[in-house]
């Protein structure tokens, strides 16, 4: 019994969001009402509210799940610490490729304090790349500044690659993003451990 119960509930919740996302490539999330992810899902407002309290919480459990996928992706190909940046970057323009629509949809945000992109940011694997990146570098807000730096412009980068449509591979956009974030940097941390 118990386990089709979970089954409903998985499916309940695969409808929600499913129908969020077909919602969505039509307004923006502020503008759909509860009642009407019902309608396009299917299902009645009350077994709506057993899982979510809006449908922002809906939307929010789905850039959770795109966070999982690309930390077990990053987990499985790369389950060393010092797997390079560029196949981290590779890694994860592959999966936004192969997810396209559901990526362009997320990213379409501009704003890198959104939910998504703050989750994407503090992936560990993100914060892995940072890690080897700046090891070297040893004052902490020169460390922070440079992150920001980072964050900012890779997003920016894989969202305009996307919502654009820009003819370049996954493996060139790791690239590309591996060498603005170490051009100047690799190969002379000397000159940066002091007040960096």
């Amino acid at each position: 019994m118990k386990k089709k119960e979970n089954q409903r509930i998985a499916l309940t919740k695969r409808l929600l969001k499913e129908s969020l996302l077909r919602l969505m490539s039509e307004k923006n999330i502020q503008n759909i009402r509860v009642s009407e992810l019902c309608t396009a899902a299917e299902i009645n407002r009350s077994t709506f509210y057993n899982h979510y309290g809006c449908p922002a919480d809906v939307l929010k459990e789905i850039e959770t799940d795109v966070i999982d996928d690309l930390e077990e992706i990053w987990e499985s190909e790369g389950s060393e610490k010092n797997w390079p940046m560029d196949k981290r970057v590779e890694a994860l323009c592959i999966y936004l490729q192969e997810h396209k629509g559901l990526a362009k949809l997320l990213l379409r945000d501009s704003d890198t304090n959104s939910e998504f992109a703050t989750l994407l940011s503090q992936a560990s694997h993100v914060r892995a790349i940072y890690e080897q990146i700046f090891a070297y570098v040893k004052n902490e807000d020169s460390k922070r500044l440079m992150i920001t730096f980072l964050t900012n412009g890779t997003y920016h980068m894989i969202r305009q690659w996307l919502l654009e449509d820009l003819p370049k591979t996954p493996k060139e956009m790791g690239e590309l993003v591996h060498l603005l974030a170490t051009l100047g940097w690799e190969g002379t941390p000397n000159q940066h451990s002091g007040n960096s």
